[in-house]
């Protein structure tokens, strides 16, 4: 049966960001389900909590320097959760025979240049190295020039489903620096609520075989063929409180 096929419950909240009351809603099946069908949930609250750190940007009087047809930040590792990879995996599935082989030899073309490069191993293991370490993988990465697979026209080609780590990196420096990867030039959008990591705890929460909560994108689709992804089921209510129970740190 289909999540659009199911009863929904609708739940509604407010989280305090400094002085603001940010009011959120959210509609759930009322049914066991894996959190991967909660996914287009959490896409659309991360979209709210993001158009309000760019409100709270632009009254200190900066602007998003982000604009389409800027990929300069798309040549940098993309952190994404499990249930992530697992939704990619979907994504590629569902394209025209045609299209998704593109897809497909980029994400080889990319496991095979970082194992030429002799930093697959490190790579698929990033989330369990210390924070110095994954700078400097990211950096050797970034050196590699490898776009992201979805990369079309300095575009993403999956707006509408990408990572959470996507949508909350924004900047209001020269996209140079981006470009760049120059850390001392580059000024980031300050994300009070961090959905991308309450994700990365649910999807920890949501696995049967344990492990981390996240990967590296260009290992999504392997991961998925290896059929090692297997998910809970809980109702949907709980899924979003614990959700929600991670974002704020409870």
């Amino acid at each position: 049966m289909s999540t659009s096929s199911k009863k929904h419950v609708s739940a509604s909240f407010n989280l305090k960001i400094g002085e603001d009351v940010l009011s959120m809603e959210a509609s759930v099946p009322e049914a066991r389900i894996s959190a991967l069908e909660l996914l287009p949930v959490f896409q659309k609250l991360t979209n709210q909590s993001v158009a309000h750190s760019i409100e709270l940007t632009e009254r200190k009087g900066k602007k998003i320097s982000c604009r389409a047809g800027c990929g300069a930040c798309c040549k940098q590792p993309v952190p994404v959760t499990l249930l992530e990879a697992e939704h990619i995996n979907r994504l590629v599935k569902k394209m025209p025979e045609k299209q998704q082989q593109v897809i497909r030899d980029r994400f080889a073309h990319h496991l095979k240049t970082v194992t030429d490069a002799g930093l697959r191993d490190e790579l698929e293991n990033i989330a369990n190295l210390d924070t110095g370490q994954k700078h400097r993988l990211a950096k050797e990465y970034f050196a590699l020039g490898l776009d992201c697979p979805f990369l079309e026209n300095q575009s993403c080609g999956i707006y509408q489903d990408r990572p959470l780590e996507c949508r909350e990196f924004l900047v209001t420096s020269d996209p140079r620096f981006c470009a760049e990867l120059d850390p001392g030039g580059i000024e980031h959008v300050e994300q009070p609520l961090s959905m991308a990591s309450a994700l990365r705890k649910l999807s920890l929460d949501s696995q049967n075989t344990g492990g981390r909560g996240w990967i590296l994108m260009i290992f999504a689709l392997e991961l998925a063929k290896s059929g090692r992804m297997r998910f809970k089921k809980k109702w949907g209510k709980e899924w979003l409180e614990t959700f929600i129970r991670h974002l704020v740190g409870k």
